[in-house]
C-alpha cells in the first residue's frame, strides 16, 4: 500500500456473467437466467429473457470492441484474492465495487419478478466476492426499480444484512429522470440508511439507452457520448427538483464520466437558473451554491488533464478517485499515480481526492 495516502477507489468493477445462475434463482426464474452463449455475430453474449445484454448491434449498442490496444483484463474481476494482491501493488487500501453487464442489466428487465430474483441473487454473490476481506472489498447494491417497494427491501437488505455502501442507480430508467417521485422511496430509505446514491450509466440497456447513443451504431460514440451526457442531465435534476432539500442528508456521487465538464455544466446551471429559474421553482438556490453543501460527489479519471482546472474552479471536496478496474479504459498498473505525480496539485487536495473525500462519501466504518 502506498506510503504517502490511504487510498480507496470508488469507482472498482467485478464481473458476474461467470456465475451460474440458474442454480441461484427459483425454479420458475431459471429459463430466464442470465447465461454465456454465442450472438448472431459468433462472439459470447450474456443472454436473458431471451435477448443479447447489452444490445450486440444497431444504435445505442453496448458492446466495444475490437479495440486499438489491448484490453486490461484482471482475474481480480472474477477472483477475489487476486483483486486483493492487484489492489496492494496499486497501493489501493479499499475498493468500493460496482458489477458489469449484469449489474447494469437488472434495473431495465422487463419482469419486475425476475428482476427481484436476480439481484437479490447477484447482491448475495457480491457479499461472498467481498467476504474474502470485508473491511476492504466493498459492495454496492443493485435494485429491482421495476418494483419500488421490492427495491426499497433490497436496499436495507443489502445495506443492513450484507453490508453494502452504496446503491447503483440509472440516470435513465426506461425514459424515467431522477427528479421523478418514483424514486423518491428509494431516496428516502438511502438517507435512512445513510448510504449514498450512485449514478452509474451502463450502456446498451433496452429501453435505457443513454443520451444520444441511439443516433450511432458504434461502440465509440455510444461510450463517448453515453456516461458525460447522462451525468450531466442527472446533476441537472438533482439541483432542479430541489432533491438537495427534500433529502438533505442523502448524497449522491456522480461516476464514469470525469469531472472535466464539471466547471462548465456548474457555471450553465448557474446562468440559466438566473434566466429561467421561475420554471424550476424547486431550485432555491445557485447549483454553485448548493454544491458546496457537501452532497454531490464526482469521480475523476487520474490522468485527465482538467483535473487541475476542476479543483481550482470548484474546490478539492467533492472530487473522489475511481480506478474503473478494470474495464477497457482503466489504467494498469498505475491507476493512482498521475495523482500522485501530479506538481499542481497539493498534498491536500491529493489526500481528499484520493481518500478522505471517499470516506465522507461512503460509510466505511
Amino acid at each position: 500500500m502506498t506510503d504517502s495516502f490511504h487510498t480507496i477507489d470508488a469507482d472498482g468493477h467485478i464481473e458476474e456473467s461467470h456465475i451460474n445462475w440458474k442454480e441461484r434463482l427459483p425454479k420458475k426464474y431459471q429459463e430466464a437466467a442470465p447465461e454465456r452463449r454465442p450472438g448472431a455475430d459468433g462472439q459470447s453474449r450474456l443472454f436473458m429473457e431471451g435477448k443479447a445484454w447489452p444490445k450486440p448491434s444497431g444504435p445505442a449498442l453496448g458492446v466495444g470492441g475490437p479495440y486499438s490496444r489491448p484490453h486490461p483484463r484482471r482475474p481480480g474481476m472474477t477472483d477475489p484474492k487476486a483483486r486483493l494482491v492487484d489492489m496492494d501493488s496499486e497501493g489501493i487500501d479499499v475498493a468500493v465495487l460496482f458489477g458489469g453487464g449484469l449489474g447494469g442489466s437488472i434495473p431495465a428487465l422487463e419482469d419486475s419478478g425476475f428482476a427481484a430474483a436476480l439481484a437479490r441473487a447477484r447482491n448475495t454473490w457480491v457479499a461472498e466476492y467481498c467476504s474474502a476481506n470485508p473491511q476492504r472489498l466493498r459492495g454496492v447494491a443493485v435494485l429491482p426499480q421495476q418494483d419500488i417497494s421490492a427495491a426499497v427491501a433490497e436496499l436495507n437488505r443489502a445495506v443492513m444484512e450484507l453490508g453494502f455502501v452504496g446503491v447503483s442507480l440509472l440516470p435513465n430508467l426506461r425514459g424515467r429522470h431522477m427528479g421523478d417521485p418514483y424514486f423518491f422511496p428509494i431516496y428516502e430509505e438511502a438517507e435512512r440508511l445513510n448510504v449514498p446514491i450512485c449514478v452509474h450509466m451502463f450502456l446498451g440497456r433496452y429501453g435505457s439507452e443513454a443520451t444520444g447513443t441511439t443516433r450511432f451504431d458504434r461502440f465509440f460514440y455510444s461510450h463517448l457520448f453515453g456516461h458525460p451526457f447522462e451525468q450531466m442531465i442527472a446533476l441537472s435534476v438533482v439541483f432542479g427538483e430541489g432533491l438537495l432539500d427534500r433529502f438533505p442528508k442523502l448524497r449522491f456521487v456522480f461516476l464514469e464520466a470525469g469531472c472535466g465538464w464539471l466547471p462548465y455544466w456548474i457555471y450553465r446551471l448557474d446562468e440559466h437558473r438566473e434566466v429561467l429559474g421561475i420554471q424550476v421553482p424547486a431550485l432555491k438556490e445557485r447549483p454553485s451554491k448548493l454544491l458546496k453543501r457537501g452532497q454531490l460527489f464526482f469521480s475523476c479519471e487520474a490522468d485527465e488533464t482538467e483535473l487541475n482546472h476542476v479543483v481550482e474552479a470548484v474546490g478539492d471536496d467533492s472530487i473522489v478517485f475511481a480506478s474503473d478496474y478494470s474495464h477497457f479504459d482503466s489504467r494498469f498498473p498505475g491507476a493512482s499515480k498521475p495523482i500522485l505525480e501530479n506538481l499542481k496539485l497539493s498534498d491536500l487536495s491529493k489526500r481528499k481526492i484520493l481518500s478522505d473525500n471517499a470516506q465522507r462519501l461512503y460509510p466505511l466504518g
